[in-house]
């Protein structure tokens, strides 16, 4: 079984419970993040909800593909269902050695899309505003950042969100 990750599920450690048998770079053709799901439980609440990532139609999104025993499948996405609040899709990722696995991803498509017409100033001020169990949706974005450079990502949309999170919360760097 191959799940692929984007945002926090890139970097949180989550896998480790499961048996992760590897993780590695990959990517998602046809797909871009896109800070457009409102956290209700994670990074916000429902009356200061958090933004978390999500996927929309683009050229590619790079991230990262772990795969497990599968057996372990039925545990990994009922986790994973709960926490993403919506069910995967099994898609076509590629992996560094030129491979093409399926792979469950998780694209929400539901109630918590914030609406298209919010500037960008007002997607910061929901950032810096709200916390949930996991932390601060601006460690969120904070951390969704630091692991696509790890990756060797440069992602204009979140640049552009952190440098308006930043212009309200001055000390992010």
């Amino acid at each position: 079984m191959w799940l692929f990750g984007y945002g926090s599920l890139m970097w949180d450690g989550w896998e480790t419970r499961y048996g992760c048998l590897q993780r590695m770079p990959a990517d998602l053709p046809g797909h871009t993040r896109i800070f457009n799901k409102k956290s209700l439980e994670r990074w916000g609440t429902c009356s200061r909800p958090g933004l978390a990532l999500n996927l929309h139609a683009g050229d590619a999104c790079r991230g990262v593909a772990f795969e497990f025993d599968d057996g372990a499948s039925s545990d990994i996405t009922a986790y994973l269902d709960a926490r993403e609040t919506c069910t995967a899709t099994e898609l076509p990722v590629h992996l560094p050695d030129a491979r093409e696995v399926a792979a469950l991803v998780y694209i929400y498509d539901g109630p918590r899309l914030i609406d298209e017409g919010l500037t960008l100033h007002e997607r910061a001020t929901m950032i810096v505003e709200a916390e949930g169990v996991a932390g601060s949706s601006f460690d969120y974005i904070k951390g969704v950042r630091a692991h696509l450079t790890e990756l060797g990502v440069t992602d204009a949309g979140i640049d552009a969100l952190w440098a308006a999170v930043a212009a309200l919360k001055p000390t992010t760097e």
